[in-house]
């Protein structure tokens, strides 16, 4: 791997790309703003993560769209660098540079709602705890991310939304597939204190899963599912290139 084809690569994006993404920023920044001024409080990440996931799923359509475009196709195939190290760049732009900045027009947003509240006599956004029981939500933003990484290299028209539909395909088949088991073997999922997100498997009340194995399969699963796409994003892009 070639640390100046990477450096090359990097400069021709940012080049090329350097107002669209201060103007998605913005965007971003004040989205934040309004939707926090208008709900009154930001105790939690639960707006913000929504809004930046919309714009990270939009965001590896562009990075791969000269990939799917005649005249630009023939450019961005030609560049000096091999497969790897293009699904090395915008790994690292999608996961580093894109991921910052959704964070600082975030945090921009928020500390401008705040000053606004404040100013109008409000209690203003609490900023203590923001961050508590968020890593599961920040992991599956990742997860999420690296699904349309990938969708964005294999599909050719409307990535997005073709990402978008397999997508909620797997996860109703996947669900199928888990409560088909479950009522083989008569066990059941059931939610746990009346949380969404919260669930214990039982059979007859007298099987359960802690909460700490819960944890470990959802973040494990969620990792492995993160490796899995960009290992066949690379994949893909070696199979476009040849």
């Amino acid at each position: 791997m070639n640390i100046k084809n990477i450096k090359n690569l990097f400069k021709a994006y940012f080049i090329e790309n350097w107002k669209t993404d201060l103007f998605q920023f913005g965007i971003l920044a004040a989205i934040v703003l309004f939707g926090t001024i208008m709900s009154g409080r930001g105790g939690n990440l639960n707006f913000p993560i929504f809004v930046s996931l919309v714009f990270l799923m939009i965001y590896p359509e562009r990075l791969f769209r000269n990939l799917h475009s005649n005249s630009p196709k023939i450019h961005y195939l030609s560049i000096p660098a091999s497969n790897s190290e293009k699904v090395v760049t915008n790994m690292l732009l999608a996961n580093i540079y894109y991921v910052v900045g959704l964070v600082i027009s975030c945090a921009l947003g928020l500390v401008l709602a705040h000053l606004y509240l404040k100013v109008r006599g409000f209690e203003g956004v609490c900023f203590h705890n923001m961050f508590d029981g968020n890593g599961a939500g920040i992991l599956m933003i990742y997860a999420t991310l690296a699904m349309f990484f990938f969708g964005s290299i294999y599909f050719r028209r409307r990535t997005t939304l073709s990402t978008i539909g397999v997508g909620m395909l797997i996860g109703f088949v996947f669900s199928a597939l888990i409560t088909l088991t479950l009522w083989v073997n008569g066990l059941t999922l059931i939610p746990k204190d009346a949380a969404f997100h919260d669930f214990v498997w039982s059979f007859d009340s007298s099987i359960s899963i802690s909460d700490t194995m819960e944890k470990t399969i959802y973040y494990v699963g969620l990792s492995v599912s993160i490796i899995y796409f960009y290992a066949l994003s690379f994949l893909r892009l070696k199979e476009t290139e040849a």
